[in-house]
């Protein structure tokens, strides 16, 4: 069993929940997480907290202009970035030990003072349409977003939002945004690394003035519709096939078994799917896998492929085939002892990096978690069983089932 480097801690500064997680690394990650992403949108907002992720690298009241904060990073070492998911966003700087308060610095000062002034404001929805478009050209994109749409329904949409909608954005919008969600009780400080709880706790009473509460965002849950897509896609030669499962909630208390089963169903290139797809049948696929993606609006497992045309038909008769298998027959032993060293591996080379020790234990800590994320883990994939496994199995895929693939255009003869 993996065991964590120290003890971590939690406790409430200035009404900013503060975690803090020591090690022996040179470096130190900071993150500021929020517990509000796109599914906080209202329809005419779609895509604002994706853009706002981006406006705050647009300058703050210490380090006015567009490139002063990615500069001022720079000039310590630091890597900074930032991301936007369906329920939580997250801005991070890693840097060496003995620039933490440095690092720490600039990243709540781009948090908490941000500028966003409207001439930076309409440069930069020029790189955002070229990320819309870039996810547009991408057939598995392409794919999976209209595949989405309609296997979720209403409550859907996709994190980027739309052109128009993303055309349509203000400053007064984005401003009103980041006030009713940013801050408070929606806020985590997460920083792991080789700096010690006092020179943490210093920075941020110093950097962070008494938050107010703040509106907790509304979480609409997705309904789960079963059916097909077919859909077709100019410029490409392979066939694209894609099926999505309902999967559990991320804070379910048996989400390790369903994730250590879809580990073993298509998790690397020892899971069923590729083994079997790949190796013994060497069809015509790079790779095929299965995966999790949990949220709070809505959680998905699926299995995605890419493929010749002409082999979608046996394609989809081997993944049903493997679908039923586990779902009715128990897994080898050793395939399932395989799949759990892979797994304390992958966790441990995570856990190595300030970075990913972080990020393992942030998130889930951001949305309720009160135990060590990672040991909790270990923990309980160490004890699923075989039975769990064909159990866990029977259960996700009895769930409403979508299937959609994606075809070259046919050319004219």
């Amino acid at each position: 069993m993996i065991q964590s480097v120290t003890p971590f801690d939690i406790q409430t500064i200035h009404g900013l929940r503060l975690l803090h997680i020591e090690n022996t690394s040179f470096l130190t990650n900071i993150q500021i997480l929020t517990r509000v992403g796109s599914c906080a949108e209202q329809p005419a907002e779609w895509g604002l907290a994706h853009i706002l992720e981006h406006m705050f690298f647009k300058g703050s009241s210490k380090r006015p202009g567009g490139t002063s904060i990615s500069r001022a990073a720079n000039d310590i070492g630091g890597k900074m970035n930032a991301y936007t998911t369906y329920d939580h966003t997250a801005y991070y700087i890693t840097v060496l030990n003995d620039r933490f308060e440095e690092g720490f610095d600039i990243l709540a000062d781009m948090y908490s003072n941000p500028l966003f002034p409207a001439e930076e404001f309409k440069k930069e929805l020029n790189p955002i349409l070229s990320e819309y478009r870039e996810r547009e050209d991408d057939p598995d994109s392409f794919l999976v977003e209209r595949a989405l749409q309609m296997y979720l329904g209403e409550n859907y949409h996709p994190i980027i939002g739309t052109e128009d909608t993303i055309r349509g954005a203000t400053v007064e919008g984005m401003h009103g945004f980041k006030n009713r969600f940013y801050g408070g009780n929606n806020t985590l400080i997460s920083v792991a690394g080789g700096v010690d709880r006092h020179r943490i706790e210093a920075m941020v009473k110093d950097l962070f003035p008494e938050s107010d509460e703040k509106e907790e965002p509304a979480i609409r849950e997705s309904s789960y519709t079963a059916g097909e897509l077919t859909l077709t896609k100019p410029g490409i030669s392979e066939a694209y096939f894609t099926l999505f499962y309902p999967a559990l909630p991320p804070d379910h208390p048996e989400r390790f078994k369903q994730d250590f089963m879809n580990y073993v169903l298509g998790g690397n290139d020892s899971g069923l799917l590729f083994e079997r797809i790949r190796e013994e049948l060497g069809m015509s696929c790079y790779g095929i896998y299965s995966f999790a993606m949990r949220n709070e609006p809505h959680s998905i497992l699926g299995i995605s492929c890419g493929i010749a045309p002409d082999e979608l038909e046996q394609l989809e008769k081997e993944v049903n085939s493997i679908v039923e298998k586990i779902c009715s027959e128990f897994v080898e032993e050793d395939r399932m002892n395989r799949a759990k060293a892979s797994i304390r591996t992958s966790i441990a080379a995570r856990s190595e990096t300030s970075t990913g020790l972080n990020t393992m234990m942030s998130v889930p800590i951001l949305r309720g978690e009160t135990e060590d994320p990672v040991q909790k883990a270990l923990s309980e994939m160490d004890q699923v069983s075989l039975e769990d496994i064909r159990e866990m199995a029977a259960r996700t895929f009895s769930g409403p089932r979508f299937k959609a693939i994606l075809l070259p255009e046919k050319k004219a003869s």
